[in-house]
């Protein structure tokens, strides 16, 4: 059985204020990751948090796509419109960077 894999990622660091990280981190595990993987294109999304290092920002959110196209969709800017916007203090500190896969062109996991 074959996995499709996206050619695309799009990779987000957060980090909240401490008083608020607990609220964050339920607010994008509840909300706003299954909100994203609505989005047609988007094919999953993982979150770490970050365990041995400084001087990095704490959570590492990993969205697998398509193809970078899909962030200049229709869906993906309607999701950006409606999305269900945090109850607590918006994030502190972010960076979003989106990579396009240059090998293999494509591929799949195989089992």
């Amino acid at each position: 059985m074959q996995q499709k894999i996206g050619k695309a990622l799009l990779v987000v660091f957060t980090e909240a204020d401490p008083q608020s990280q607990e609220k964050s981190s339920e607010w994008f595990t509840a909300t706003h990751i299954p909100e994203r993987l609505q989005v047609p294109g988007f094919l999953s999304a993982r979150r770490f948090e970050l365990v041995d290092c400084t001087g990095a920002l704490k959570y590492l959110n990993i969205y697998e796509l398509e193809d970078e196209s899909v962030l200049q969709g229709e869906g993906y800017a309607k999701s950006v419109a409606t999305c269900t916007p945090p109850d607590y203090q918006p994030l502190h500190k972010s960076n979003r960077l989106v990579y396009r896969q240059v090998f293999p062109e494509s591929g799949a996991f195989e089992d």
